[in-house]
């Protein structure tokens, strides 16, 4: 019987090549994820949570010149018919990105006497402004490179990906660790990493090769015919990044560098299912559905299957650490970790619903409502502001309270933002409903409730 059953299940992946293309990308991400996870409790314990907490600013400040760099293009090269016209958008919007990150950065330094971006407590703010830059120009042209190689399914050289830049970071982490580099080091580490998968890529497909000039489009024709990415993709990605920056400055002002270091930490742990799993199917999705809905398909349907099988395999080691993440930080990354696994058991659920929207991630983008992409970052805002009016109202709130406040509301904003998108392509909404309460509310409830009872036990 459970023979039959194998048999069934491999024939269904040799039929499928969706579920190849994505055990192939998952594949590679999981080795990659767990030589980092095997690095973690060595670096936790070189790395101090202040030294965690610093990076955390400087990556979340990054997406925000990211968001203005890029012109909302990073999701572009998945639509053109055409590879030339793909390589020629790689290329318009890598030189875009270049001009642009450079004009924010020397702005943010002409301005340094009167206001600074980023309060980093390890190292001197040009020296910050210089690791900004180089994060964000590295980044985008990494994005860019993994998303022609996608576009060509070259599922082989993006299985190695995670795995080379896994082993360049663990490597360097631990070794600047040891330097007594601090964040500094940290931050270096995950940048050389990010080098590393360009040179790995542009090794096998050169997104940036030469254009034959009868192919050429012009760049003013191709930010003409995708312009609704400037005009609402952009925006919309600042205003998120912006939004996902409030509550991390709250977490920093209002509480402490740690405690940021602490959310840091768990936002790293209870991200790899995210990592492991909806990175990878969101990339075959989003080639998929765009070429589904190029030719006239359903993809309601076809994205609800997608979400409904993943988040079945999600949603078990998201909630064993919202009921044990306390001891299981203690025990793997070390005594001064137990407050972030503590923090776990009020993030879940947030976290889990961040995994089904990863999953579908740029679905309004394949529909062609761009706007819904920034009227749904704009909801974000509005919820950091209403948390920041929140923290200053009452202010002996505590960061318990804070996370738990924080998480319900953009975890409500988020299945409201996926349904808007099964609402376009004419899925039935009470079967997203039942599968929001059957696989998202109550295993929260549930989970919260079984550890509250574990604590009151042991006390």
């Amino acid at each position: 019987m459970i023979l039959d059953m194998v048999k069934q299940w491999i024939n269904r992946i040799k039929k499928s090549s969706f579920i190849k293309s994505v055990l192939s990308l998952s594949s590679g991400v999981l080795i990659g994820q767990v030589i980092l996870t095997l690095s973690t409790p060595v670096i936790s314990r070189i790395y101090t949570a202040s030294d965690m907490g610093d990076y955390t600013l400087i990556v979340s400040n990054a997406n925000i010149i990211i968001a203005v760099s890029a012109l909302g293009m990073l999701t572009v090269f998945m639509l053109p018919k055409e590879d030339t016209e793909a390589r020629e958008l790689c290329r318009l919007v890598t030189l875009c990105s270049l001009f642009i990150c450079s004009i924010c950065v020397g702005f943010l330094y002409l301005i340094s006497p009167y206001w600074k971006l980023l309060d980093t407590e390890g190292v001197s703010y040009s020296a910050a402004l210089i690791v900004l830059w180089i994060y964000v120009t590295s980044y985008i042209i990494n994005n860019i490179c993994y998303a022609y190689a996608n576009r060509l399914k070259l599922y082989k050289v993006l299985f190695w990906n995670p795995i080379i830049g896994a082993v360049v970071n663990m490597g360097l982490s631990i070794l600047f660790g040891f330097m007594g580099l601090g964040f500094i080091g940290y931050t270096v580490a995950s940048i050389i990493s990010v080098l590393a998968n360009i040179i790995h890529v542009i090794k096998h497909v050169n997104p940036y090769s030469e254009i034959p000039d009868n192919k050429k489009i012009g760049y003013m024709s191709l930010l003409k015919s995708y312009s609704r990415f400037p005009k609402y993709q952009m925006p919309s990605n600042l205003v998120s990044n912006i939004a996902n920056q409030i509550p991390l400055r709250i977490l920093s002002d209002a509480f402490s560098s740690s405690v940021l270091g602490y959310y840091s930490m768990v936002n790293k742990i209870m991200s790899l299912s995210t990592s492991l799993l909806a990175v990878p199917i969101n990339r075959v999705y989003f080639q998929e559905a765009s070429k589904r809905y190029r030719e006239g398909d359903d993809i309601g349907e076809f994205a609800f299957r997608i979400l409904e099988s993943s988040i079945k395999i999600a949603i078990l080691p998201i909630a064993i650490l919202m009921v044990f993440g306390r001891w299981i930080f203690k025990i793997v990354l070390g005594a001064q970790w137990e407050q972030a696994g503590a923090y776990a058991a009020v993030l879940g659920i947030y976290f889990l619903i961040g995994f089904c929207s990863s999953c579908l991630s740029g679905s309004f983008v394949i529909i062609g409502k761009n706007s819904w992409s920034l009227i749904s970052a704009s909801a974000n805002a509005v919820i950091g502001i209403l948390l920041f009016a929140l923290i200053n109202i009452f202010t002996g709130i505590s960061e318990w309270t804070f996370l738990f406040v924080m998480s319900v509301s953009f975890t409500i904003e988020r299945i409201f933002e996926n349904g808007v998108f099964f609402y376009y392509t004419g899925f039935d909404l009470r079967r997203y409903v039942i599968f929001v309460v059957r696989l998202v509310v109550i295993p929260f409830i549930l989970a919260y409730f079984i550890q509250l009872s574990i604590l009151k036990f042991m006390h």
